[in-house]
């Protein structure tokens, strides 16, 4: 199932998909300069409370094997669809939904970190987005921009398993392009510029959402 007006951003840390968000949300700020704008934008994990569960562990202040991570995820993401104020909400009020991250996440990170087929059974059910934008670059590339951001690095800001993940993308991009037409995978140069990636993203989402 398609979700339609449905837009994922997704790739490895330190792509670039959370500052592409952000320049997509002023973008149409400015677009509709106090209008009402028929778009939201929202991340995984969520804001709720399984999130920040998530977020926890992911900061390492909680310990959870790899399959409790992955039924945490998949949770959150049960609850980021279908609960209050969620994506199937918004999507119901004719707004396109921009989500950072998604259930590919799920299936490239958690696959790589434990059971690779619970990832899939957990996620399998779940509807897919209308535009996947996915954000690819070298891991070395990427986890150098990781470690000049402030802060601790998370459990998963490793090269070697960002290399991991990486490779597990590219595999899991390559099959959905060929066994779900209607879905839109636009792959993005996560090397180009901030700017350059931001018009490539716009010349799609200007058009969204499709009534």
């Amino acid at each position: 199932m398609i979700l339609r007006n449905f837009i994922v951003f997704e790739g490895i840390d330190g792509t670039g998909t959370t500052t592409q968000i952000e320049e997509l949300q002023s973008r149409y700020k400015s677009l509709y300069n106090g209008r009402d704008i028929p778009v939201s934008f929202t991340c995984e994990p969520t804001s709720g409370e399984i999130g920040k569960c998530i977020r926890r562990a992911l900061r390492g202040e909680h310990q959870f094997t790899p399959e409790t991570m992955a039924r945490l995820f998949a949770a959150d993401r049960g609850e980021h669809l279908f609960g209050k104020g969620g994506i199937k909400a918004e999507l119901d009020l004719r707004k396109a939904v921009f989500s950072d991250r998604y259930l590919f996440s799920s299936l490239a990170y958690q696959g790589v970190e434990g059971n690779s087929e619970l990832p899939l059974q957990l996620n399998r059910n779940f509807p897919l987005p209308e535009y996947l934008f996915f954000f690819d670059i070298e891991s070395d590339i990427a986890m150098e921009r990781v470690e000049k951001r402030a802060g601790t690095l998370e459990i998963y800001e490793k090269r070697e398993f960002q290399q991991k993940v990486r490779e597990r993308y590219l595999d899991i991009i390559d099959h959905f392009e060929k066994t779900e037409s209607d879905m839109h995978v636009i792959r993005i140069d996560a090397s180009l510029s901030v700017g350059a990636i931001a018009e490539k993203i716009w010349s799609i989402a200007r058009n969204l959402p499709k009534i």
